[in-house]
């Protein structure tokens, strides 16, 4: 079995047939925003899986020499940096200088090559590694390692649940496959290979793609069903993901460097004082749009032209939730793919002092010469931006809100703000999306027992097509010795874990509860422990309708392993972003990354996003549904 698995992993490795010289820092974009400078960047052209070690240089002197200290950055900097696009540094510039003004400023980001560690995923004790995912002759090939770490079962990979996304959400299905020695030849080919304990074997997957497709996917996505046979048949599903991925294979790993222009900046300490509260204004050029904000168009693909202006400066621009590149004056372009019928867009910016702006337009795509094209055309069901109403209302949407203030040993520090904190989402959510008062619980400091009596009594009565909210905000701790993550409720005690409550418990409960979606949003001192994964994106390359459908566990943490602050500023972007929110549906993931930025500029912490390890999450998301009469 060890020669097969190593023929196979060589016969990957030397069909790759497109090669480059090296990975390569490109598309540097520096922005202020509000007294912080950011710089984004991306890494593209390196082996899928490469780290590396990032470094920032600032010069003074036009790019002579770079000694300006950079000592209060965060983001994405330091050692172990994926590779991967919309990667971010901030630096507080006012810790280590007392300003930036009237002189000729350039950057410099340096990328070193470190490890190289293969993405990896996990379903049912399934252990799954991309090895290796190339194009050739028309074809993408993707290989994945699979090891059984459980019991002796089947596994069964459907070629059409295979699928890659690139980053204007197109999707293409596996045709053939491979899991060792079983092919698949068929779209609906379902590949089933009998695992015993703790082997080891080889997958191969095959797209079929069109000349010009890109060097680099969003997402790599497989369905998977586990079956053992005990007293039945017992049948698990499950979804793995891969994400962000490159086919180039460098021929050297060498260091790379981006200088950027020279810049004026204006980063001073009257920036704090400059008071600005009007969003900026967007226009569009390109299609030309009714005065109801609808268009008409014949072509699946359409390229949106427009304008967006600030009196301080535009920040980010967002169309559906992907980032669109600005030019300096404030034009913009992007090309989306629609489907037949009604096409919402939702264009989304913000400034550099985070006001916001949301528009949404209507595109109707009709194809030429299509019988059907009257009935397409008045489709709204297959708008890819809105959910099935029927789908929606089958199902409630439930939330559990905790907040621990009060710590009666004297050992634990009180709280000011967890409480107050989620009394504000309640109130957010009551108000502003589909949270009946009745179905949602706000818990005020109250004790591990409270805590799961209520988790208990949700599971009895929430059933399988509702939606679930869990929110926690008090004293974490993460045991670095035994990496385990606990909650602390009102009655935990410094001296014993007795009344703290797991990371691995609050997982077990959320695996328990039978809901369509869960989300778990979690503001304590080491939150991050929870996840499988941690990389997120913009938005998700699925049509919000997609995301509803399929099951899903998923987590939102205001940091990592580190301490957060009493006053949240997770929660205060998390709050403001829900009520400034205009569209009708909004994923969490959409959510999250729409706040993500103001969080790293306004905190130490970095927020995640992510699946919650062992729950049985499909690849879905939780969709926060708007209020009709708001």
């Amino acid at each position: 079995m060890k020669k097969l698995i190593l023929f196979w992993i060589l016969l990957v490795i030397t069909s790759i047939s497109i090669k480059t010289n090296a990975q390569q820092i490109e598309n540097l974009r520096i922005k202020t925003f509000e007294d912080k400078l950011n710089l984004i960047y991306d890494i593209v052209h390196e082996k899928s899986g490469q780290l590396f070690d990032i470094e920032v240089l600032c010069s003074n002197d036009g790019g002579t020499s770079f000694t300006i200290p950079l000592n209060s950055v965060s983001g994405d900097y330091g050692n172990n940096i994926e590779g991967g696009k919309d990667k971010i540094i901030v630096w507080d510039v006012l810790k280590d200088r007392k300003n930036m003004k009237g002189e000729d400023y350039v950057f410099k980001i340096v990328a070193t090559p470190g490890k190289l560690e293969n993405q990896t995923d996990n379903v049912e004790a399934f252990h799954f590694e991309l090895v290796d995912c190339y194009k050739k002759d028309k074809k993408i090939i993707c290989a994945l390692k699979i090891t059984n770490n459980g019991k002796k079962r089947e596994l069964k990979m459907i070629n059409r649940l295979a699928r890659i996304y690139d980053f204007k959400g197109k999707k293409v299905e596996a045709y053939s496959s491979k899991l060792g020695r079983v092919q698949g030849n068929a779209r609906y080919a379902t590949p089933t290979l009998t695992f015993q304990p703790n082997q080891t074997d080889i997958a191969l997957f095959s797209f079929d793609i069109t000349d010009g497709f890109s060097n680099r996917i969003k997402m790599l996505e497989f369905g998977v069903e586990v079956l053992e046979i005990t007293y039945g048949l017992d049948l698990k599903t499950g979804n793995i993901q891969f994400k962000d991925i490159s086919f180039d294979n460098p021929q050297e790993l060498a260091k790379t460097e981006l200088i950027s222009r020279t810049m004026s900046l204006n980063i001073g300490p009257e920036i704090t004082r400059i008071v600005d509260i009007q969003p900026p204004h967007i226009s569009f050029s390109k299609p030309q749009l009714m005065k109801d904000k609808t268009t008409k168009v014949n072509t699946e693909e359409v390229i949106i032209h427009g304008k967006v202006t600030d009196k301080n400066g535009v920040f980010e621009l967002t169309v559906n939730g992907m980032y669109a590149n600005l030019k300096e004056n404030g034009d913009f372009e992007t090309d989306i793919y629609l489907v037949e019928g009604n096409n919402n867009v939702f264009v989304r910016a913000v400034d550099a002092f985070n006001n916001s702006i949301e528009e949404t337009y209507s595109i109707v795509y009709q194809p030429i010469n299509k019988e059907n094209q009257r009935q397409t055309s008045n489709n709204v069901s297959k708008d890819p931006s809105m959910l099935n109403k029927k789908t929606a209302k089958e199902g409630k949407y439930y939330a559990l809100l905790i907040g621990v203030n009060e710590y009666p040993d004297p050992e634990i520090m009180n709280l000011d703000q967890p409480v107050t904190d989620a009394g504000k989402l309640y109130n957010t959510l009551t108000t502003n999306y589909t949270f009946e008062k009745e179905n949602v619980t706000l818990l005020k400091s109250p004790t591990r027992e409270e805590i799961i009596s209520e988790l208990d009594r949700l599971n009895r009565i929430i059933t399988e097509d509702d939606n679930l909210l869990v929110f926690y905000a008090g004293h974490g701790y993460w045991d670095r010795k035994d990496e385990i993550g606990y909650w602390l409720p009102s009655d935990a005690k410094k001296a014993n874990t007795a009344n703290w409550m797991r990371n691995s418990t609050t997982r077990d409960y959320l695996r328990t509860v039978k809901t369509k979606h869960t989300l778990l949003i979690a503001d304590a001192c080491f939150s991050g422990g929870i996840f499988k994964t941690r990389k997120a994106f913009a938005n998700a390359p699925k049509s919000i309708q997609e995301l509803y459908e399929v099951p899903s566990r998923k987590a939102m943490t205001s940091g990592t392993l580190k301490e957060v602050p009493d006053r949240s500023v997770f929660l205060l972007y998390l709050t403001k972003r829900l009520a400034e929110n205009t569209q009708p549906y909004i994923s969490a993931e959409e959510l999250f990354s729409s706040f993500k930025i103001a969080v790293l500029n306004n905190s130490s912490n970095t927020p995640q996003y992510g699946e919650i390890k062992d729950t049985g999450d499909e690849g879905g998301d939780f969709i926060f549904t708007r209020r009709v009469d708001n």
